[in-house]
Order: structure tokens, then C-alpha cells, then sequence
């Protein structure tokens, strides 16, 4: 009894199955001249069956609906770094789905690739 509940209390949290949350865009493209974006997001989400849930950015709280098996929701994000949207019920703690939005940099330096080795006479 005491394996299985230390095995609960310790466990990482439950994905429900046959759900899911996407995003659009899921890249943030960053300069050197502004650190953020600043995107319109899109979400979709659905599951299995109807339930409460709530979209968090982060541990931030953004929306909640009730009784819903599928939404669309509209977002303004300041974005600088990998953000992570989690889709939970608020009773339970439990995880349906999450996502991501990915930060890259347009200024990174380019490698070139040398055209031939560094030992070669021609």
C-alpha cells in the first residue's frame, strides 16, 4: 500500500489521453534590436469528454471553460523566451495537454563551410 502511494505522490503528471492542444505560430523569430515578440496566438484544444479545463501560460492563468470538450481561443503574447501552454483541469491538477512556443534568433551567426582542407596546396 505505502509503494503505491508513494508511487502517486511522486509520479509526473498524467496527459489524458486523446487530447491535445496546438498553437499557431509556434516559432518566435528574435533580433538583437528587440528581445520579444510580440504574436497573436491561436490555440485549439480538445479532449475525450467534456470537463472543466484552463489554458496557463506558463503558471499563469489565461482562460477557463466549463463543461467543453473542444475551444478556440485568440491570445496576445509577449514572447522571449521558450513559452510553455498547458491545457488543466482545475480541480484535479491533472494535464490534458500542452505546447509550446519556440524562441530562435534571426541574427545568429552563419558558418561558412571551408571549400576545401585546411591542409591542401590547391
Amino acid at each position: 500500500m505505502l509503494i503505491v502511494l508513494t508511487a502517486f505522490l511522486f509520479s509526473p503528471p498524467v496527459i489524458a489521453k486523446n487530447a491535445f492542444l496546438k498553437v499557431s505560430p509556434k516559432v518566435c523569430v528574435v533580433s538583437d534590436q528587440q528581445a520579444f515578440c510580440d504574436l497573436n496566438l491561436v490555440f485549439n484544444w480538445q479532449q475525450a469528454l467534456p470537463s472543466d479545463v484552463c489554458l496557463y501560460e506558463q503558471t499563469k492563468l489565461i482562460k477557463c471553460w466549463q463543461q467543453q470538450a473542444a475551444g478556440e481561443f485568440e491570445y496576445k503574447a509577449r514572447v522571449q523566451v521558450e513559452t510553455i501552454y498547458s491545457l488543466i483541469n482545475p480541480h484535479t491538477g491533472v494535464l490534458i495537454a500542452k505546447t509550446h512556443v519556440e524562441v530562435q534568433s534571426a541574427d545568429a551567426k552563419k558558418s561558412r563551410r571551408r571549400l576545401r582542407s585546411p591542409w591542401s596546396y590547391f
